[in-house]
């Protein structure tokens, strides 16, 4: 699948199939991502940011000041 990016300007992509799901972890509860597929990461003078496209093409966009990430990867069992 081709990803083009509305606005890929300051973003790096990064393939993260090797990750079967995703979870963010905030001070109020989680965000689970089933079957990431894409990472654009974005740095700037806010911090990083960034969107995720699960295997569905739906891009999810956690939202800043998460306090952990967990992921499964049956493939290799440390992803970064």
């Amino acid at each position: 699948m081709t990803i083009k990016t509305h606005n890929p300007e300051g973003f790096s992509q990064h393939d993260i199939t090797v990750e079967a799901w995703r979870e963010y972890h905030y001070g109020d509860g989680t965000y689970f991502i089933k079957g990431p597929t894409t990472l654009f990461l974005k740095r700037d003078d806010r911090g990083d940011s960034h969107r995720v496209v699960d295997a569905n093409g739906v891009t999810h966009y956690p939202r800043r000041g998460w306090l952990a990430i967990s992921w499964r990867s049956d493939i290799e069992k440390v992803s970064f």
